[in-house]
């Protein structure tokens, strides 16, 4: 089903079957000490797109999100994105307007008196970021609505490689799902992501999981500095504490993580990927992430769990890669 908000090139979908290049998770919320979670739900995701935009963009995200959706479950709600300049699409005021209202409206229809803000602040900042070039792919998380909502943002993603592109609809959904389950550290957060963007990714043929993982061992084996897994447990305590270490965000959150969760799957029962999402994480909203890792990878405790992940990392990248060979779907 299909139809508008606003008939000046912008439509809503509702789909009834159902940085870097920026990347991250961010939270609008009114209460950080409460985590609200998202659930399993009936209602298909949203789509808000200029549609002076070619809409190839728009199919290949939806297809990776829906490829995600379909392995993962159906969580929200959920309103997705789509704003790009290729030319001079966003120089219509049009567009732009009704692109900023869409936004502002779909977030605070609980919150009205916060629209006025909203069309001034965060909805006018995505044209404003499209119109200078900018690439981002991120989900935004807002907890003051009830139920939380859930956006997923992409902003000119005709500047991501295509094969790419579909992966980043994968990881940018399991963002999705992770938010309906108690929190996880930043290493699992963004390792576990990508892990099924390159997974589902290579099932579809569009990248080649090992090449994928290769180039993740590649990226950890290029820090030099002294640095681990474990100090990326909490983003904003580097931030805080160790703003050295932001530098290697991706090296060690996206690439040492992506290895970790494979890590951890591989020391699981059964192997299984599928088993990952399906039991490890309500194991997380059982007794938290920590002890989740100690039950679903039978370590002693989450010491053990680095300790081990350390010593796998010197072992050659030949034994990394059969190691690989040995998950199970």
């Amino acid at each position: 089903m299909m139809y508008s908000y606003f008939p000046i090139a912008l439509t809503v979908f509702l789909m009834s079957s159902d940085p870097l290049k920026a990347d991250d998770t961010r939270t609008e919320s009114r209460d950080i000490k409460k985590e609200k979670l998202l659930s399993r739900i009936k209602r298909s995701p949203s789509y808000v797109r200029n549609t002076n935009y070619d809409k190839k963009w728009f199919n290949v995200l939806r297809t990776g999100i829906d490829t995600t959706r379909e392995y993962l479950g159906n969580y929200g709600p959920l309103h997705v994105y789509i704003i790009g300049q290729e030319s001079k699409e966003l120089e219509d005021e049009a567009v732009k307007d009704a692109i900023i209202k869409a936004f502002c409206h779909c977030r605070h229809a609980q919150t009205k008196d916060r629209i006025l803000g909203c069309l001034k602040g965060a909805g006018a900042s995505l044209i404003k970021r499209a119109r200078n070039n900018s690439t981002e792919a991120y989900l935004s998380y807002v907890d003051y609505t009830e139920p939380p909502l859930a956006e997923l943002i992409f902003i000119n993603p005709h500047g991501f490689d295509v094969p790419y592109l579909y992966t980043r609809g994968i990881h940018e959904y399991t963002h999705v799902f992770q938010r309906g389950f108690p929190g996880t550290p930043t290493w699992m957060t963004e390792g576990s992501a990508e892990f099924l963007a390159f997974y589902l990714g290579s099932k579809n043929e569009w990248i080649n999981f090992e090449r994928s993982m290769e180039e993740s061992m590649r990226m950890v084996q290029s820090v030099e500095d002294d640095v681990s897994l474990v100090d990326f447990e909490d983003i904003e305590k580097i931030e805080k504490e160790r703003p050295e270490l932001k530098k290697y965000y991706r090296h060690i959150a996206y690439d040492a993580g992506v290895w970790a969760v494979a890590f951890l799957i591989h020391h699981s029962e059964n192997h299984s990927v599928k088993s990952f999402t399906k039991d490890f994480y309500p194991m997380i909203a059982h007794a938290g992430w920590r002890e989740a890792i100690k039950r679903y990878g039978k370590f002693d405790n989450i010491a053990e769990f680095y300790e081990s992940f350390e010593k796998f990392l010197e072992e050659p990248n030949e034994k990394k890669m059969q190691m690989l060979n040995k998950l199970k779907p």
